[in-house]
């Protein structure tokens, strides 16, 4: 197995929280990803899932913008 030293970044792991239930904007109450984000999880390349995860981050601090 590949580890940080060797130049390998960890791998991105899901923001899920076993919540799984989604709102009226079809974005899920425990992780704040929509649906496709949800589904696609698993294809997304590292990358991709870091620029989800970000914005988790600004969906949980302004709902009011990223809904």
């Amino acid at each position: 197995m590949l580890n940080q030293r060797e130049g390998h970044s960890k791998e991105v792991k899901s923001p899920c929280r076993s919540v799984c239930a989604l709102d009226n904007k079809g974005k899920c109450i425990g992780c704040f990803r929509k649906l496709d984000e949800i589904a696609n999880w698993s294809v997304f390349s590292d990358d991709e899932k870091r620029q989800v995860l970000k914005l988790l981050e600004l969906r949980m601090q302004l709902p009011e913008y990223f809904d």
